[in-house]
């Protein structure tokens, strides 16, 4: 099926994606793609003929974010745009990884996005780092940052 709303977001928000040569030079740079993760050229394809489900489109959780595709690009279709968009529609239609579901549901609680264990207590003692506590104030911050932009939404409860 066509995908109506991805083709409007392109029009109106990101136009220069609809210029995608699909010259592989996105592909070229991809340090996921090089580690069989994402393949942007085959996604911008899919997403510019609409054709691209990103509530069944594992493949979007694989992008680094490194930008590199984007600064690669000879047509400036801004790639890392179009899958940080396709990313927010997975989110808003509830197909997030456990795996980050559980990063944000930590940080939500934590003010961390990794698990602090004895390893990484031990290594930061070693590189003279303090020992990485978040304060309740903070994470009060952060969760209440998270809530107002809508970065929560990754976690359902």
């Amino acid at each position: 099926a066509y995908d109506h709303e991805m083709a409007d977001w392109l029009g109106n928000v990101a136009p220069l994606a609809l210029l995608c040569q699909q010259c592989g030079g996105c592909a070229a740079v991809c340090p996921s793609q090089r580690h069989g993760g994402i393949r942007p050229a085959e996604l911008m394809a899919r997403a510019v003929s609409g054709s691209l489900d990103p509530l069944r489109e594992s493949s979007l959780w694989l992008c680094a974010r490194c930008m590199s595709c984007s600064e690669r690009c000879p047509s400036g279709a801004d790639v890392a745009e179009v899958i940080a968009h396709l990313r927010e529609r997975a989110v808003v239609g509830g197909e997030v990884p456990a795996f980050l579901r559980e990063e944000a549901q930590r940080f939500l609680t934590t003010g961390l996005s990794f698990p602090r264990t004895g390893m990484t207590r031990k290594m930061r003692k070693e590189l003279g780092l303090p020992d990485g506590e978040v304060s309740a104030e903070a994470v009060a911050e952060a969760h209440e940052i998270c809530q107002r932009t809508g970065l929560g939404r990754a976690v359902h409860d």
